[in-house]
């Protein structure tokens, strides 16, 4: 016979399991959509659990399948991207409406105060996210953290 307490322990560690499977599924499912939509761009938001543990998981289903997605966490939420056809074109568009903010190593951050969007560049791979802010203090936030963020 077992104890109420082993029984409550075996439960809580089944319960980790099936969670960790089904989120693994779940960003598995995620990505593949992604992959298959037109957009250029993803986001991973509503996240109920560890960011981190989530982002970790996008980052390894990415570099296990070779997705050719880039991913970004920023703040709260994670960003995908996948490399811009014509970003040479967009390029030209953000330089134009834009302010550059910060050109640090590979990337750029440019911010676009009429539509208050950030656009995050890594020009040599030809990434771009664009990343809405509500006021200045998020805009700070976040351009803070997307210098912060590790590049892979």
């Amino acid at each position: 016979m077992q104890s109420q307490k082993r029984k409550s322990l075996k439960r809580r560690v089944e319960e980790e399991f099936d969670e960790s499977a089904c989120a693994n599924n779940l960003i598995e499912t995620l990505l593949r959509s992604f992959l298959k939509s037109k957009s250029d761009y993803g986001l991973i938001t509503d996240i109920r659990t560890n960011v981190n543990y989530v982002f970790n998981l996008v980052r390894e289903k990415i570099a296990e399948k070779d997705l050719g997605i880039y991913a970004l966490k920023v703040r709260g939420e994670i960003y995908l991207s996948k490399a811009i056809e014509h970003f040479n074109e967009l390029y030209e568009v953000i330089r134009g409406r834009s302010q550059l903010i910060v050109k640090k190593d590979i990337i750029e951050i440019w911010d676009d105060p009429n539509n208050r969007i950030l656009h995050f560049l890594i020009p040599s791979l030809r990434r771009h996210l664009p990343i809405e802010y509500d006021n200045e203090r998020e805009r700070e936030e976040i351009i803070e953290d997307l210098l912060e963020s590790p590049l892979d």
